[in-house]
């Protein structure tokens, strides 16, 4: 079991080095400590990370929300803390013990400021693109609820790994795609849900926040991101500031580069993913030049249809059974919703009218626990 300071020093590496958890850190040592002695009397042997996990999922709730929307959307993912507890071995009457603290945790912190939605507004507000995407990429590669809903990721990897001859590379490619270019199947993007997010926050806490979320929501609305592919260099206004123009016609004036550039760039062609913030337009991630001959052999229009066909061919071949028993492929929940609107609104609710709802039954299991106690 942590100490507080031992806890402290852990909850700050499972964050980005620019967050500051020090003023939340004491309240989720108490959730931890409950979550802890709750578990030792009703589950299997539990590991650090399994409550830490548990932490990170209510902290996730009470700044924003975002698993939330996913876990509702796609059935895959079920009732998180109901999960949680069953793959510890834990019992009805105990299951909804852990909700109870995890939803009383989360009305006790909905009023106060988050660390982590502070961090997240601030980063937005700053205006600064590498801040911006440290903030989406931390969610794309961190949120391992989020994760679970990604498609097979091993073709976009293979594909950027081949293009930049290294792995470290290849990997800041793969998440700077997944952060800024990634839909869900409602076709919202990362930076679209966080968005809708904030708005709904800002409804519950201080003026000054609300405000603040609000200017944070419009600047993620301006977020328009072109997936990898080939632009021509056509001029240069300063060392990292230059004209582009992509191989369909559309041109990009003053894209800001992460680094200088070399004279060599002239007369090159560009592999690149670009994405536009707040009326600027950037590179992201990795880039390699290409000379003519190369960048004829790249279509990446074809390349991207070939990734996402071997996306839902896997997605296809995978099953699972949600917990009413219905047995579902993982492409109908990663990429299909209901086509009746009234079941596509109750679905973006988490409510289906084939699953019977886990938390009525644990009420009422709970309810005839205590009576038959009493």
């Amino acid at each position: 079991m942590y100490t507080p300071d031992e806890f402290t020093l852990r909850w700050q590496r499972l964050h980005r080095p620019s967050m500051d958890v020090t003023d939340d850190a004491a309240f989720y040592w108490r959730l931890y400590t409950s979550l802890r002695d709750l578990t030792e009397r009703n589950a299997r042997p539990v590991g650090e990370p399994d409550l830490l996990s548990l932490l990170l999922y209510t902290e996730n709730t009470i700044a924003v929300g975002l698993d939330g929307v996913y876990e509702y959307l796609y059935r895959g993912l079920g009732n998180v803390v109901f999960h949680w507890c069953d793959r510890l071995g834990m019992d009805a009457n105990a299951t909804s013990r852990v909700h109870r603290l995890v939803s009383g945790a989360v009305a006790e912190a909905s009023l106060s400021r988050s660390g982590l939605r502070r961090w997240m507004a601030e980063s937005v507000l700053s205006r600064d693109f590498p801040r911006l995407c440290d903030m989406l990429t931390y969610f794309a590669r961190e949120d391992k609820l989020l994760r679970r809903v990604f498609p097979d990721l091993r073709y976009r990897e293979e594909m950027f790994l081949r293009l930049t001859g290294d792995r470290q590379k290849a990997q800041e490619a793969l998440w700077g795609d997944m952060a800024f270019c990634w839909r869900d199947k409602r076709g919202k993007s990362l930076s679209d849900t966080i968005a809708h997010q904030f708005r709904l926050s800002s409804s519950a806490i201080e003026e000054r926040e609300r405000n603040s979320l609000r200017e944070a929501a419009e600047l993620l609305d301006t977020i328009q991101a072109e997936r990898l592919d080939t632009y021509i260099y056509m001029e240069r206004k300063d060392d990292r500031v230059v004209t582009l123009r992509h191989r369909d016609g559309r041109v990009f004036r003053d894209v800001v580069f992460p680094t200088p550039l070399s004279s060599q760039a002239q007369g090159q062609v560009l592999v690149a993913q670009l994405v536009t913030y707040a009326g600027n337009t950037y590179v992201c991630g990795p880039l390699r030049w290409m000379d003519d001959r190369q960048a004829e052999r790249w279509n990446g229009e074809i390349i991207w249809q070939d990734i996402f066909r071997k996306e839902r061919e896997a997605a296809r071949r995978v099953h699972f059974t949600t917990p009413s028993g219905k047995r579902m492929s993982l492409y109908e929940d990663l990429y299909t919703l209901p086509e009746d609107p009234e079941e596509a609104r109750l679905a973006a609710q988490g409510i289906y009218r084939d699953e019977p709802d886990i938390l009525d039954f644990l009420v009422s299991y709970s309810d005839v626990a205590t009576n038959n106690e009493a």
